[in-house]
């Protein structure tokens, strides 16, 4: 599956999860972004370069309820993890919150379902 369809598709799994009171997602987009206001234009800058799709943001952990912080990579068959990207998960992973690379929804699902592993 391509990455772009890839991330559709997770974006509207996660949504139903929050539309259900299970989770809270976002969808984090990095780089400069271009707005157009009428005739003006402007540039804003989005997440830091290298910051992964999602951020999610569950009730479940532990066998408690307490906060699971996860943040979700999307790749493609063929994608790779940019050294920006590496660097990301190292600072996550630092701060305990979980780093998953994704390539299809079913392994999504599975890892949502399971309790963290701290």
């Amino acid at each position: 599956m391509k990455e772009a369809e890839l991330k559709n598709a997770v974006g509207d799994y996660l949504q139903i999860l929050m539309n259900q009171g299970k989770l809270y997602y976002d969808r984090l987009n990095s780089g400069e972004f271009i707005e157009v206001r009428g005739n003006s234009r402007r540039r804003i800058m989005g997440c830091r370069k290298g910051t992964a799709d999602f951020f999610v943001l569950t009730k479940f952990r532990c066998g408690l309820w307490i906060p699971r912080i996860i943040f979700i990579e999307v790749k493609g068959d063929k994608g790779r993890s940019s050294p920006e990207q590496g660097a990301f998960r190292i600072m996550v992973e630092e701060q305990l919150a979980e780093y998953l690379v994704i390539r299809d929804l079913e392994t999504l699902m599975g890892k949502l379902d399971e309790p963290s592993k701290d």
